[in-house]
């Protein structure tokens, strides 16, 4: 890696200096700020080191300069305790770690490694969302909710790992697609990628099973052997994993742990194992439905998709995703009024995003005008049970909240927007509408 130094006074020149070049970085230490913003932005170096006891305007500058001029690489800064509070300025303005001067060596390798780890990380979930979005696998790459983006993160690193995954989540949460986009964004990704449905053949690997009729739709090999072949070199996905029987469990466990994964004398194997479900698998393993060890071998990287109420957040970019994919189906554009979308994210989705999904494109189909409001969507009838799930089982306060939202929204739509006369219908003053519009993220 390249490092550029901006170094007027040239107080980084005998600490920092030996210490990076010893560790194999390239250095190179620049006085002139113009100079060597106009080398960094060339995309000559890949990290830069910047002095702050060389004065707030000049640094704060440069590094303004540069990310506005789409600078990308890693930006170090350094400075002695007075500098501390210029070293949040430039932290809240793009630089990506701080280290303290007196430069000691370990601490300057330190804080550059970690933040070399952080940027890979970066590409690396940024490649994972293209790669979604290139195979029709957008509604992953929707994420503005913490748990999703940390998701997508240990999706990323999974997938580069090779090994054994175990994907988790209600159904209709994605476990499929995420897995599909794990394999595609692994070594594996120009290899065959075989999805099997374990509750359609469970006795998908017993040695028995050959000449039986599977209740998959999807053609299976018709032995064991003849599907690891099928997927040598590429990825085998075992959907809902649990529904094996006990004898495939067996013998599945057998392929995973035997010498050449258990596969017969001169047959080449080398097929990564992922395994989804919708069902707890520790609460298999406890009942006795499910090996213990064979869990232990699926289980290398567990992934677990949050269900769709738990995300509200990301509700309203996939309605918009999946409407503007019926608007570019149709010709015609399609939007959705506010009361509709704020309907849609109080509503408890128990199929989550498939469920969203063909919500929206029916309504989106359908819609003589092209503005979907609360009307056209089904699910949000005042006595659907979805509503009350959504208000939080029986407990009794979400029930009520739940209720008073539905009739702030009702009100409103009623009058067009128009919160004084909403509040009129409501029988309430115009200052506590206000009040309840902003508690429930209405405003």
């Amino acid at each position: 890696m390249r490092i550029l130094i901006l170094d007027p006074a040239e107080s980084f020149r005998l600490s920092a200096r030996p210490a990076l070049e010893e560790a194999g970085y390239e250095v190179r230490l620049r006085r002139d700020a113009d100079a060597a913003l106009v080398e960094a932005q060339a995309g000559a170096v890949e990290a830069l080191l910047l002095d702050l006891d060389a004065g707030e305007s000049g640094v704060l500058n440069f590094l303004r300069r540069y990310r506005a001029g789409g600078g990308a690489g890693i930006v170090l800064v350094s400075g002695g305790s007075a500098t501390a509070p210029l070293a949040g300025i430039a932290l809240r303005e793009g630089a990506d770690a701080f280290v303290r001067a007196p430069i000691e060596a370990d601490d300057l390798l330190l804080v550059l490694r970690q933040a070399e780890e952080r940027e890979r990380l970066r590409q690396e979930v940024a490649r994972l969302r293209a790669t979604l979005g290139a195979r029709g696998l957008e509604p992953l790459v929707v994420a503005e909710d913490p748990k999703m983006r940390g998701l997508l993160e240990l999706a990323a690193r999974a997938a580069a790992a090779d090994g054994a995954v175990l994907i988790t989540g209600e159904k209709g949460t994605g476990k499929a697609l995420l897995a599909q986009a794990m394999h595609r964004f692994s070594r594996r990704g120009d290899g065959a990628f075989v999805a099997v449905d374990c509750d359609a053949a469970p006795d998908l690997f017993s040695p028995n099973s050959a000449g039986r009729e599977p209740l998959s739709p999807t053609p299976l090999p018709s032995d064991p052997q003849s599907l690891w072949r099928s997927a040598n070199r590429g990825t085998l996905l075992l959907e809902e994993v649990v529904a094996l029987s006990p004898d495939s469990q067996k013998h599945l466990l057998t392929r995973l742990g035997g010498r050449n994964g258990g596969a017969e004398p001169g047959v080449e194997s080398d097929v990564r194992v992922m395994a989804t479900s919708c069902l707890p698998v520790d609460g298999a393993v406890g009942e006795g439905r499910f090996q213990a060890e064979l869990l232990q071998r699926l289980r290398g990287a567990v992934l677990t998709l949050p269900a769709l109420r738990d995300r509200p957040e990301d509700i309203p970019a996939l309605v918009t995703h999946f409407a503007q994919q019926v608007a570019s189906r149709t010709g015609r554009p399609v939007g959705i009024t506010p009361q509709a979308l704020a309907g849609l994210q109080a509503y408890a989705w128990p199929g989550n995003v498939r469920e969203l999904r063909q919500i929206v494109e029916r309504a989106a189909t359908l819609s003589p005008s092209g503005k979907l409001d609360r009307s056209d969507f089904p699910v949000l009838a005042m006595d659907h049970p979805g509503l009350v799930a959504a208000a939080g089982g029986y407990a009794l306060k979400p029930q009520v909240e739940a209720v008073e939202k539905e009739a702030i929204l009702r009100a409103l739509a009623a009058t067009q927007g128009t919160r004084r006369e909403a509040a009129r219908l409501l029988h309430v003053s115009l200052r506590t509408l206000f009040y309840k519009l902003r508690r429930y993220g209405l405003a």
